[in-house]
């Protein structure tokens, strides 16, 4: 199973692996007395009007009263057994450039880590797998983040990949305006920056950033995207505050992604904006003391 450490998570905002393989003579039903599996493949925003992405076999589509009664959108239950492959989700989602979403595998937070299914689990409880889409396959298998019940996850996020442990956290990023008027709105309406007070960072840790708004997305999508043929981040400077956040970070290209890595260890507090519908990111970043 891929695992990734997953911190809890709050904000200002509301913002795989296989399982035990089933006996062929007695499978052991995912629905029965060990628990109920529900898929949710999403749902997207087309032309204004919600879609949803769809499972075609190995699931139940619920309807909407029972929809409601587990508080998720578009779910099905489950109908496979335990250790068989779990079927892949369709999609017609595709991003501003026409480029298809593509399924990224089932995942769910187990133990506080978000680990990835490709077989459906044991559960002894209820439990619910969660599609991941990508506009990018090459980008790494961080969290997406789920709307489950009543857990309290954000819509703007950093995942931080630590140097000496190859661990990756997730830290929260709160949403406030800007007085910068050409700012992405992150479809609030006016233009804002999203940013974090103090965290540490030490070197050679890697930030990727994650927010809802660009690419009209209503899920978190790893920022800076891909706009006319490119992605740009832009480290920021203050001739007032007599500081360069290129003393403390450096644009990396890893994996298909574009990303920051630091070059000095201390706290720091984070602001970040974005431009051209998302295609470019600016950081600015400020160490403690």
């Amino acid at each position: 199973m891929k695992k990734i450490l997953a911190l809890a998570l709050t904000s200002i905002l509301l913002l795989g692996g296989a399982g035990v393989s089933a006996s062929a003579a007695a499978p052991v039903r995912a629905q029965a007395d060990s628990g109920k599996i529900y898929l949710v493949p999403g749902t997207y925003s087309a032309d204004g009007t919600k879609a949803e992405n769809t499972v075609a076999s190995g699931a139940d589509k619920l309807d909407k009263a029972a929809c409601d009664k587990i508080n998720t959108e578009n779910a099905y239950l489950c109908t496979l057994a335990e250790g068989e492959e779990l079927p892949a989700p369709a999609s017609t989602r595709t991003d501003k450039q026409g480029n298809p979403y593509a399924f990224n595998g089932w995942w769910s937070i187990v133990d506080a880590t978000v680990t990835y299914f490709e077989k459906v689990p044991a559960a002894s409880e209820t439990m619910f797998l969660y599609a991941d889409w990508r506009a990018d396959l090459s980008q790494r298998k961080d969290p997406v983040a789920p709307d489950e019940g009543d857990v309290v996850l954000p819509k703007h996020y950093m995942s931080i990949k630590r140097a000496a442990t190859e661990k990756t956290e997730v830290v929260t990023l709160n949403i406030a305006g800007t007085d910068v008027p050409n700012a992405y709105d992150l479809g609030y309406g006016a233009p804002v920056q999203i940013y974090n007070d103090w965290f540490e960072l030490n070197t050679g840790d890697e930030i990727t950033v994650f927010t809802v708004g660009i690419n009209s997305s209503e899920e978190p999508e790893q920022a800076p995207v891909l706009i006319s043929g490119k992605k740009t981040i832009t480290l920021e400077k203050s001739a007032a505050e007599n500081n360069d956040t290129a003393d403390y970070l450096q644009e990396t290209a890893t994996g298909g992604s574009v990303v920051c890595t630091a070059e000095k260890s201390a706290y720091y507090r984070i602001y970040i904006k974005f431009y051209d519908m998302g295609g470019t990111m600016t950081v600015y970043m400020q160490p403690k003391g």
